[in-house]
């Protein structure tokens, strides 16, 4: 019983900020060429510019709540200056401890608990998954997959419109290196 999982990061937003609902950016779609989903369940997070970059890809993808991006509270929609000058200590805080949160908030360790069970519900299934989702949520798969702790996040880049596979079969996940 096989699972494979395809994680593609959305397209760029439009301005580089705290991820909030932000539309992606119109040149980033625009060089999105659609994906043949064959036979896979496709999934989306529920902010827009991964709803977008599901419809530039031609998907008919399902909003999976799971899959989006860590909850930056009041730093959303905010310049990294602006919350650096506004919170410096809660910014530093935040990068230290992956169990810190944003003011209002998500930590990075509770979004990665999250998609840590998605990801252990789809293992149960012989099914393929194309999911469009986020860069936090791209390193907590990654993380759960190999096991690595959650302080290791910010070692993974992760650039829009990237893909990832991860694959289960059965008894662990395993990651795809593809050519």
């Amino acid at each position: 019983m096989n699972c494979r999982i395809t994680l593609i990061c959305a397209a760029a937003p439009s301005r580089p900020v705290f991820p909030a609902d932000e539309a992606a950016a119109p040149a980033a779609l625009a060089r999105v060429a659609p994906l043949a989903a064959g036979r896979a369940v496709c999934v989306t997070s529920p902010l827009r510019r991964a709803r977008q970059t599901a419809a530039a890809l031609g998907l008919d993808a399902a909003v999976e709540p799971a899959l989006r991006e860590t909850g930056f509270g009041t730093w959303a929609g905010q310049e990294l200056e602006a919350v650096l000058a506004a919170d410096p200590a809660g910014f530093a805080a935040w990068r230290a401890d992956p169990a810190a949160a944003p003011p209002g908030g998500e930590s990075f360790a509770a979004m990665a608990a999250r998609v840590a069970g998605w990801l252990e519900e789809q293992a149960g299934g012989a099914r393929e998954v194309l999911a469009i989702t986020h860069p936090g949520p791209i390193q907590a798969a990654l993380l759960h997959v190999l096991g690595a702790p959650a302080a290791s996040a910010s070692r993974i880049g992760v650039r829009p419109l990237s893909r990832i596979c991860l694959s289960h079969d059965g008894r662990r996940w395993s990651l795809l290196i593809e050519a």
